[in-house]
Formats: structure tokens, sequence, C-alpha cells
């Protein structure tokens, strides 16, 4: 792809943030554009789905997904580089930013759509960027919460998921809190890809009125990062894999594969078997949603990255947390015409049928 770009977006779009976010640091020149009523054709013409976040080169190309839409871009523009050299810390890299768009987007979603205070708070900006400031239909934020919140059993939303989704939440943030300490970023004092992944989500998170609050009472470090993150830049080096090893057990153990793993593992099974749900035991608490075939696709392509992996204190590492009984075994079969299933902030938007990718 071609700089200038232009980046098709929406601020309550994690997606878009985080390209945004990465556009930022990499010092491409872009335009963003909000997908406003107004802009309606404009990006019907780019975009194959109705998803954001879709960005356009200056040859007219355009792509959608933000995972591979980074990647891609990596490598064409190599410096300010986002991957660490490190093959162990690349991989955790990966791995933590799909945990991002995969699975923390069910609490970014849930926390905005299933609670009236953060209803009435997101609905009443994203009319406000549909309808750029002009006056709007009668009626038209309860319209955006009648059909956001009609979406959350896409997410696996409910009222006897909450507890689990929730926890999740609380727990992330304690263990990113930790994990990032003092440093700037996640993996030393410049961002790979896992901050932009989770820094998306994230800043979703603090502008909604309730997770918003858990955030500033409970992890200031984090909150702190957030706001870099609007504007990341490389301020050293990527800290060593075995410096960085101590601060990632609790989160590889507790979080990434007692949850997002354990899920990712059972969707791609039901996706692989035409089965019409998933349902798969997480803290207790039977967490039943329809499968995704998007996540399905990333699981497959995150398993292809951990079997060419032979860095041993790696390997040891995802044995331990328990990882690798799901990372380890052979790559489900995905087929590539697969699209994002959505997050849909915007009529779509696109992992996980929550919000966008």
């Amino acid at each position: 792809m071609t700089a200038p770009f232009r980046l098709f977006g929406a601020q309550l779009s994690p997606y878009s943030v985080k390209v945004r976010s990465y556009l930022r640091f990499k010092g491409l020149e872009f335009e963003w554009l909000e997908r406003t009523n107004a802009r309606v054709e404009e990006f019907q013409r780019y975009a194959k789905l109705p998803l954001a976040p879709v960005l356009v080169d200056a040859n007219e190309n355009a792509v959608q997904d933000s995972t591979p839409m980074i990647e891609a871009l990596e490598k064409e523009f190599a410096e300010p580089s986002a991957i660490p050299q490190d093959a162990a810390l690349a991989f955790l890299s990966a791995l933590l930013e799909d945990y991002a768009d995969e699975w923390l987007n069910k609490a970014m979603f849930h926390y905005r759509w299933a609670y009236p205070e953060n209803q009435d708070s997101a609905a009443k900006r994203m009319v406000e960027m549909l309808y750029e400031g002009t006056p709007a239909p009668d009626g038209a934020e309860d319209a955006v919460k009648t059909r956001m919140s009609g979406r959350l059993h896409h997410v696996g939303s409910s009222p006897e998921t909450a507890p689990l989704i929730e926890g999740s939440f609380t727990r992330v943030v304690s263990l990113l809190e930790n994990t990032l300490g003092g440093k700037k970023y996640l993996f030393g004092d410049r961002p790979c890809l896992a901050d932009f992944g989770l820094a998306g989500q994230l800043a979703q998170l603090l502008s909604d009125p309730s997770p918003g609050a858990i955030l500033r009472q409970t992890a200031p470090n984090l909150v702190a990062w957030i706001g870099r993150m609007e504007n990341p830049k490389v301020e050293g080096d990527f800290t060593s894999f075995t410096l960085l090893r101590g601060a990632l057990v609790d989160l590889l153990r507790e979080e990434i594969a007692a949850a997002y793993l354990a899920w990712m593992s059972a969707n791609a099974r039901a996706v692989q078997n035409d089965a019409s749900g998933v349902s798969v035991e997480i803290a207790g608490v039977d967490f039943v949603q329809k499968p995704q075939r998007y996540a399905a696709k990333a699981f497959t392509e995150l398993k292809r990255k951990r079997a060419v992996i032979d860095e041993p204190e790696l390997i040891a590492l995802l044995e331990e947390t328990g990882c690798d009984a799901y990372l380890a075994s052979p790559a489900t079969i995905a087929s590539p015409e697969m699209a994002p299933d959505a997050d849909a902030e915007v009529d779509g938007d696109e992992e996980g049928d929550g919000d966008e990718d």
C-alpha cells in the first residue's frame, strides 16, 4: 500500500482506534474520516463488507480487517517496528493482540450495551458522529440502543454470563496493571502489536461510565498507558524475554489460557462441525454463544504461528501456563474466504459481531 492513506472509522470502534494509533506510531500520512451518514456512499465504494475500519491508499486500494492490515503495513514500512526481533516476544505479542480482538471485545461490547448509563453515553456519541452535530431525528438515540443491545448475544453476553465477562475484565485489568509496571509499554519502552490491540478495546472501556470508573479506581498505570497509546512513540527498546517472563505468567495462566483459549478452541470445533452453538465451561460458568467464523480463522492462524516456534524457553512458558494445551494441537482448517464477523458499532465493525474489527 502507498501513503498517503484515508482511514474510514469511528471513534467508538476499538479496531478503528487501534489502526489510527498504529498509523500515528509509524508516522504515516493519513486522513481520519469518521463514518458519518454523509460519507455512506464514499465508504461503500471501498468497503467490500459494511465493516470499519477501511484503509484506502493513494492508489485507491482498500483493505479491511485490522490485524492483517497492520501486519501488511509492518512489512512495507519497516521502521519504527512494532514487532520485537525476539521471536518469543513476537509470538506473545500476537497472542495478546488476538486476545484483545476476540475475547476482550466481549467485555467492551457487554458493558457498553448491557447497562443503561453506558447505553445512553455511547448512543449519544454515536448519533452525534453520524449526524455530525446537526439535529438528529427524534428517537435516534433510542433506535441505536435498541439495535445494539439486541446484538449482545453475538458476543455471548446474557444475564447468566455477565458475571463471567465482568470477572474476566476486572481480572485482566489487574493483571495488565502488574504487567505494565513501570514500563512505558507492555513489552518495554516502545509499543508492540499487543499494545495496539489491547489499547483499542481498553480505550473504549475507559470512555464508558461504569467500566471507565473501574479502570480509573484500580489501574492508574493502565489509564496513563491508554492515554499514551493515543500517540505512541519509540521511547527506548523492547525488554528481554527473560525480564518479561515473570510478569506474564499469571496473565497467560489465569486469563489467556483459562478463558480466551478455552473459548477459542471450543468455537473452532463448533465452526468445524457446523454446530449451531458454542458451549464451554469457563470459571465454573457455562459460556454459550453462536459460533464465530472469523474467530475460528484467527485461531488457525495463531496455531500456525505457534507451530513454527522452536524457542525452548517460550515453549516451556506456554506449557507451564496451560496455553499449549490449546495451541500445540493440530491447526483447525478454516476457509480463507471467511470474513470478519464484525463488531457492529456503526452497522458493523470487524471482529466478533460486537463492534468491528
